[in-house]
């Protein structure tokens, strides 16, 4: 992979761990901000340049990460596209589907990698519970709480938090939304700050999935349920349970079994990178491709929806 010459677009605060990656996955040729003193600052720090333009980094590189705010996906991806690199753009994707089919079908005329950063795909919770055979699940709950930071805010806390547990839901069922039902609060800015979502998909799957920005103690925590078991991951801590019908080894709980999943510590934001990396030298499927990413982002638009329809009630 250090054959691939990379380049990050956009390095505020998520944007300068994706340079870092880069510059020991790959060679990284440069960097871009729109705040030139953050890029030469970014740059100086992993030794790379500091590009002028968008324009003039596209030119010198194989491939990119596009970290910029949500409103710019769109422009700053199809850029990168039309100039032949191959692009790794942050979650949300874009703002609307239409951007998404559009962003979808240039990477496929030019047979390109286009990924999306749903970076919970890679923790290796997910990872075990997807190959653990366990099935689709009938009902999945979660929180993702985090305290309020002055960042992300061109976007709502279903697009900056809730759009992860949305991404797990669809991905562990192979499903899709079928109802949707949601409230939300603008606690501190103009848009929703916290949301609640309860979605029945087209398995009959049931999804309840809170977030918020604007709580003391963060929290990313998910419980799935099946016929004969559930499982218990918290995605900031590393862990996961398994609790199984059978011999009783749970105390108070009668034939109940804990299973404590070992769990690799792994680096995802380089897990996801490396993934994408690869995808391009041998053209692998990525862990999230542009399907996925527009899957996602429309059952987000959906929630939004409803707590759009909420607040307006």
């Amino acid at each position: 992979m250090k054959s691939l010459r990379s380049g990050v677009i956009g390095v505020g605060h998520l944007g300068r761990f994706h340079a870092q990656k880069y510059a020991v996955l790959s060679q990284l040729a440069g960097v871009f901000d729109q705040h030139a003193e953050r890029a030469a600052e970014v740059a100086a720090e992993v030794g790379c340049r500091a590009f002028p333009s968008v324009h003039a980094l596209l030119a010198e590189v194989d491939v990119v990460s596009v970290v910029t705010p949500t409103s710019t996906h769109f422009a700053v991806a199809e850029a990168a596209l039309q100039a032949g690199v191959h692009c790794l753009v942050e979650k949300p994707f874009t703002l609307d589907t239409e951007e998404a089919d559009r962003l979808m079908a240039m990477a496929l005329q030019r047979q390109l990698v286009l990924a999306v950063g749903h970076i919970e795909r890679v923790h290796p919770a997910v990872r075990y519970l997807l190959q653990a055979g366990f099935g689709a699940p009938r009902y999945l709950e979660a929180e993702r709480l985090a305290p309020f930071k002055p960042r992300s805010l061109d976007i709502d806390v279903i697009m900056d938090l809730m759009i992860h547990d949305l991404d797990l839901a669809l991905l562990l069922t192979g499903a899709e939304p079928a109802e949707v039902r949601a409230v939300g609060v603008a606690a501190v800015t103009d848009k929703a700050d916290m949301a609640h979502a309860w979605m029945t998909l087209s398995d009959g799957t049931v999804a309840n999935l809170a977030a918020s920005r604007v709580v003391r103690e963060p929290a990313r925590r998910m419980r799935i349920f099946w016929q004969d078991r559930y499982a218990s991951v918290d995605f900031s801590n590393n862990t996961l349970h398994v609790y199984h019908r059978g011999a009783g080894t749970v105390p108070g709980i009668p034939g109940v079994r804990d299973e404590t999943v070992d769990l690799p510590k792994r680096d995802a934001l380089a897990a996801e990178i490396e993934d994408f990396l690869s995808a391009v030298l041998s053209r692998h499927p990525v862990f999230c491709d542009g399907a996925a990413g527009r899957r996602v982002l429309a059952a987000a638009l959906q929630v939004r929806a409803a707590v759009d329809a909420f607040l307006q009630h």
